[in-house]
């Protein structure tokens, strides 16, 4: 997964994720089956049949289905190293990244297309060139997707009141989570009681705030370990306080210590 990509086909009935999440990696997910919403920041998206979500490394998301439905999909996870070291000049595969599109609605003949691709890529195997048809299948639906950027309709996010009041919330403190920003000084921004903006909060995104703000340090500390920032000043200029907390709250949530992140990242082959 460091080196290369990692996909699956994944099935769930009723699939709820009760809070957003992020992680370290690019993610394309392929809805085969399933009715719900995907939650990407502060905009929320219809999640159907033919949908395609497009995540970047620092994009927080959550999904769900509606009750009695089966939500069956191809999930594609896969380091920026990895997809820069395979795009050119003339191609380049982070084009659909940079879009800022998040979900895109492919009709029947191109599902059919990418579903296709999506079994050869995850055939595996462990014969000759096996892992090389894989990795052929994948770049395929990479240039696929990207050619398909613009030509297709994009999913419009829609809106409730909660999300409506939320949205705002959450884009400033993405903003200023390198801040020293607390409850308070939000709830001050937003003429607002600390009370109901932690209720509107929670309710909208499954999150706390305080969890929320932790999550966009974290974001902007896995970007500065990756331009070579050392430990502590990636924790300070993310937005963290106290080295030793910043240190703990990494390895909780990411499963590795931001030291050993770095030191990762320095020794992959895409470096």
């Amino acid at each position: 997964m460091k080196y290369f990509f990692d996909i699956e086909l994944n099935e769930d009935y009723a699939f709820q994720m009760s809070q957003f999440h992020f992680h370290d990696a690019y993610e394309v997910t392929v809805v085969l089956e399933g009715k719900g919403e995907i939650s990407v920041g502060s905009h929320t998206y219809t999640m159907e049949k033919g949908a395609v979500m497009v995540l970047d490394n620092a994009e927080i998301h959550r999904s769900k289905v509606e009750e009695n439905s089966v939500y069956r999909r191809y999930v594609m996870k896969f380091p920026l190293e990895y997809i820069t070291a395979l795009s050119t000049p003339q191609t380049d595969l982070l084009k659909i990244f940079q879009a800022k599109t998040p979900c895109i609605l492919l009709n029947e003949s191109q599902l059919e297309v990418v579903e296709k691709l999506c079994e050869k890529a995850s055939a595996g195997g462990t014969e000759y060139g096996d892992d090389l048809r894989c990795q052929a299948a994948f770049i395929e639906i990479m240039i696929y997707l990207n050619q398909l950027v613009g030509t297709i309709p994009a999913a419009e996010p829609y809106h409730s009141k909660n999300v409506d009041r939320v949205t705002p919330i959450m884009e400033y403190i993405a903003k200023n989570a390198d801040k020293n920003i607390t409850l308070d000084t939000i709830a001050g921004e937003f003429f607002i009681t600390k009370q109901h903006l932690c209720y509107i909060f929670k309710k909208t995104t499954g999150l706390g705030i305080n969890q929320y703000l932790i999550a966009q340090r974290l974001i902007r500390a896995c970007a500065l370990l990756r331009q070579g920032k050392s430990v502590q000043m990636a924790g300070e200029e993310a937005g963290f306080r106290n080295n030793s907390h910043f240190i703990r709250t990494f390895k909780k949530v990411l499963g590795v210590s931001p030291g050993k992140y770095s030191a990762e990242y320095k020794g992959t082959i895409f470096v």
